[in-house]
């Protein structure tokens, strides 16, 4: 039996066929891959981040984005970050950006291989990213990457476990404490 593969679509068409669809997709490679529904924890965790980005910054010179604006990774890949950081300003009609700052994944367990993977090599590709953070959805724990002054990514994360940790963000010029995202 010949199976063929279904034809790969530029970030262009693959923008065109999602406003089509009843669910979200991301673009892998040239294909489009249907994201998984989430957990309470999940939507909370990524709900709280959101919201200590958004209250930290300076709104004039950053804007704050949850789940539903794309970033391109690749000439044929297309992510939602479930939150990120870009600089303000842009065309309002967009549907991506190619300057984001700060990435944040929340793990799901179906995603959380390509979280730590595909997600994490392609994000720190990114020439504009300065931090990429993936929270745990279930305890308090973040893996955080974030440029040194060489302009590099260390290969291993910064692991915060502790409620009382904060996770600083010096490009941004803000700290935001773990008590503030894994709330009760």
């Amino acid at each position: 039996m010949n199976v063929q593969s279904p034809p790969k679509m530029s970030l262009d068409e693959f923008m065109r066929w999602g406003q089509r669809q009843d669910r979200k997709y991301e673009l892998v490679r040239g294909v489009p891959v249907m994201l998984p529904y989430v957990r309470r924890n999940h939507s909370l965790i990524a709900g709280n981040v959101y919201f200590a980005l958004r209250s930290s910054l300076d709104n004039d010179a950053y804007s704050v984005h949850a789940g539903d604006f794309a970033i391109p990774t690749d000439d044929d890949t297309m992510r939602y970050a479930d939150v990120f950081v870009e600089t303000a300003g842009g065309a309002g009609d967009a549907r991506w950006t190619e300057n984001a700052i700060v990435v944040v994944e929340v793990l799901s367990p179906s995603t959380q291989h390509n979280d730590f993977g595909p997600k994490r090599e392609e994000y720190l590709g990114l020439k504009s990213l300065d931090t990429y953070l993936i929270f745990s959805a279930d305890e308090p724990r973040v893996w955080q990457w974030t440029r040194n002054e060489d302009g590099a990514f260390e290969i291993e994360p910064i692991i915060l476990e502790d409620r009382a940790a904060t996770i600083a963000l010096a490009r941004l010029g803000v700290s935001i404490p773990l008590t503030d995202i894994y709330k009760g």
